[in-house]
């Protein structure tokens, strides 16, 4: 493996560690204790956290393509490693673009039905990101 290479392989793992930490902690440390602190004051908390928590997801998970695809590692040239971060970028692009401005149009009334989707949308992104990154370790070792 060139130098090259070994740095996009550790930017991929970086990209997604970093994300599915990010995910872990807000999902099940940051909202919690958000809530148990403010509580009904903490939806306002989370929903304004929420665009920059989707953008930072998106901007990992393009930099995790990028890299899977540049440094073509395992199956048609790193495609295969790099379309599961690339769900998650979808998802969080939705969740940024669809999903935030329903909940603010529906105010505090519509958080209940809107935050469901939300954790789906999350539960599903930590799929797709542990997916990745475990992937990216099975790949580079098949490969190399």
């Amino acid at each position: 493996m060139s130098l090259l290479e070994t740095a996009l392989a550790t930017l991929l793992d970086a990209s997604l560690g970093v994300w599915l930490g990010s995910i872990v902690f807000f999902s099940l440390v940051g909202a919690p204790t958000t809530f148990d602190v403010l509580g009904d004051d903490a939806g306002r908390v989370v929903n304004a956290i929420f665009p920059k928590y989707y953008s930072f997801g998106a901007i990992l998970g393009l930099v995790a393509v990028a890299a899977a695809l540049v440094v073509g590692v395992g199956p048609y040239d790193g495609v295969l490693l790099a379309a599961l971060p690339l769900v998650g970028v979808a998802l969080n692009l939705y969740a940024r673009q669809v999903l935030i401005p329903k909940m603010d149009r529906a105010g505090d009334d519509g958080f209940a039905k809107y935050h469901k989707q939300s954790v789906a949308l999350n539960g599903a992104t930590i799929f797709a990101v542990a997916a990745g990154l475990v992937v990216s370790h099975l790949q580079v070792a098949l490969y190399f």
